[in-house]
C-alpha cells in the first residue's frame, strides 16, 4: 500500500490532454467506445444482480422515469468516469461481488428459508465507502490494512464470491449436472428436457471462460465485443434447434 496519498510518479493531478497529437485524439475514440460498453456493461450486470426481484426490494424505482435508481446509478457513473479521465484515476463501475454479498447480507429470510425482504437503507452503503475513502486518505487505516496476511484476505475474497454465486440460475443448473433429475429440486426450468439444460448450461460455461480469458489476455479491451457476439450465440442455439424457443425462454426468460 502507498504511504501517501499522491500521484505515482509525482505527475500534476490534471492530465495534459492537450499535449496529445490531434490524430491520436481521434484514435483514442476507438478503444474508448470499447470502453464505454464494457463499464455499461460492468455496471449493469452488477445492478442486475443486487436489483434482482428474489430480493424485493421497492426504494429508489421509478420504471419509465429519468430519476429511476437504475439509470441514477448510471448517471452517477459517467459522472465519476469523466472526472478520473481528467486526473488519471482509475475508472469505477458496480463491484460485483461485493454489492451482492452486500445486498444478500441485508435480506430477510422467512422460516423456509425464502427471501421476504430486503433491509434497505443509506447507512451500511455510506459506512463502506466512508470506510473505504479513511483509508486512502489516511496513513493510519492503509497501516492497519497493509499488516493483514494477504492469504487471509484472498480467503475472504474467495468466500465473498463463492456466497455470491447463491441464487444464481447458472450456478444451480450447473449443480443440477451433478444430481439425479428423480430426487433434484423442483426449478423453474424443471420441465426442460434434461438433455437440453446440458447443453446450453455446457454453452454457458464455455462462453464465461472464453470470456475470461480474453478478459485476462493483452486484448482484454475488446472483452466488450465477446459480449456482444451473445445475443447472436443465443439466436443460433434457437435456429438450429439445439434449444428450441420454448426450453429457451424457460432457461433464459
Amino acid at each position: 500500500l502507498p504511504t501517501k496519498f499522491a500521484t505515482t510518479n509525482g505527475r500534476r493531478w490534471l492530465i495534459p490532454m492537450m499535449d496529445l497529437p490531434v490524430w491520436a485524439r481521434w484514435v483514442a475514440c476507438l478503444p474508448a467506445a470499447f470502453l464505454t460498453v464494457l463499464l455499461f456493461l460492468d455496471q449493469n450486470i452488477t445492478a442486475r444482480l443486487v436489483n434482482n426481484p428474489r430480493f424485493q426490494m421497492k426504494k429508489g424505482r421509478d420504471e419509465g422515469s429519468v430519476l429511476d435508481g437504475m439509470h441514477g446509478d448510471l448517471f452517477v457513473i459517467s459522472i465519476l468516469t469523466g472526472i478520473c479521465s481528467l486526473v488519471g484515476l482509475p475508472w469505477m463501475a458496480g463491484a460485483t461481488t461485493r454489492s451482492a454479498a452486500h445486498v444478500r447480507s441485508l435480506s430477510v429470510f422467512d422460516e423456509n428459508g425464502s427471501i421476504k425482504g430486503t433491509l434497505e437503507n443509506r447507512v451500511s452503503g455510506a459506512s463502506i465507502h466512508a470506510l473505504i475513502g479513511a483509508c486512502v486518505v489516511f496513513s493510519s487505516p492503509r497501516m492497519l490494512l497493509s499488516e493483514v496476511p494477504l492469504p487471509v484476505l484472498s480467503g475472504v475474497f474467495m468466500y465473498l464470491g463463492f456466497t455470491s454465486l447463491q441464487g444464481l440460475e447458472l450456478w444451480d443448473r450447473i449443480l443440477g449436472l451433478f444430481q439425479d433429475s428423480t430426487v433434484a429440486p423442483k426449478t423453474r426450468w424443471s420441465v426442460v428436457p434434461r438433455k437440453t439444460t446440458t447443453i446450453y448450461t455446457l454453452v454457458q460455461m464455455t462462453c464465461v471462460a472464453g470470456m475470461m480469458w480474453v478478459t485476462k489476455s493483452p486484448f482484454g479491451v475488446i472483452s466488450p465485443i465477446t459480449i456482444a457476439f451473445l445475443p447472436l450465440l443465443r439466436a443460433l442455439l434457437v435456429r438450429t434447434n439445439f434449444v428450441d424457443k420454448q426450453a429457451m425462454e424457460m432457461l433464459d426468460g
